[in-house]
């Protein structure tokens, strides 16, 4: 068995439900709902993110990144001719779908004892 189907059958078995549509398949991209009501996506592109659902009718998206985070230096310089130093964050892209799904379980375990 495959460190992938394990992950799957893992998320099957913490009460994750498969919910990718058509055109998510499609585009390299799979999407579970959790048993606390979150959806979760792992994507091709290499990212991971938790989608949510904002405004009155429910029908806006937006998502969080699950992605891990570095800082980067990033300078420029202002309207005033000053040079201006600080840091930026950025998302480090998973490429492996093996390490994703590894990262997702991760995190359904964390939001299922959140909830307990």
């Amino acid at each position: 068995m495959t460190e992938e189907k394990l992950a799957i059958e893992t998320l099957n078995a913490l009460g994750c439900k498969n919910v990718t549509t058509n055109r998510q398949k499609n585009n390299g991209t799979t999407a579970f709902e959790l048993p606390t009501g979150h959806v979760v996506t792992e994507h091709r592109t290499g990212y991971i993110r938790r989608t949510v659902r904002n405004g009155y009718e429910g029908n806006q998206k937006s998502c969080y990144q699950l992605n891990p985070v570095y800082q980067v230096p990033y300078k420029n310089i202002n309207y005033k001719g000053e040079l201006y130093e600080t840091t930026d964050n950025k998302r480090m892209l998973i490429w492996s779908r093996a390490e994703r799904l590894k990262r997702l379980v991760l995190y359904t375990i964390k939001k299922i004892n959140e909830t307990k």
